[in-house]
């Protein structure tokens, strides 16, 4: 009876340290081992630079000034509901298992290269498509060029 006993006090305490302690937790450790935290504050800066080139004229201490101001926790808190809503708390387990395992790991580290490089290729493929219609416009007569 000991062991039974000393076997679910090991099953429970490992499983307290694998998981936290709510769903939410679970769901903030996933946006962590999946790189979500890191991919949302990655972008920021790319998102400044595109601030930049609109509006040029403001002085660089201005996006220092809001790149502090930022709380990414609370947009990660905002992430919570949406998690929440679409899985289980089984089911974000179960991903928290994927991202710690090595495929998992390998994906978190493409992801920024992938999510890069694929905007990259949809802003030229918008780029041409918005030629083409255009063009199109003009052709049809809906547009005087």
């Amino acid at each position: 009876m000991k062991k039974l006993i000393f076997v679910f006090i090991f099953v429970t305490a490992t499983g307290a340290c694998i998981y936290g302690q709510t769903k939410n937790d679970d769901i903030l450790k996933l946006l962590r081992v999946s790189g979500s935290e890191k991919l949302s504050e990655q972008l920021m800066p790319v998102l400044i630079q595109q601030f930049k080139q609109i509006v040029p004229d403001i002085p660089n201490i201005f996006w220092v000034k809001v790149m502090e101001k930022m709380n990414f926790d609370d947009l990660h808190d905002a992430y919570i509901p949406l998690y929440d809503k679409y899985y289980s708390h089984d089911e974000i387990k179960q991903l928290i298992t994927f991202y710690e395992s090595p495929l998992g790991r390998r994906v978190v580290e493409v992801t920024p290269l992938l999510t890069q490089e694929t905007m990259s290729i949809g802003q030229a493929w918008g780029e041409k498509l918005g030629q083409e219609i255009l063009l199109e416009l003009i052709k049809e007569g809906y547009l005087k060029y």
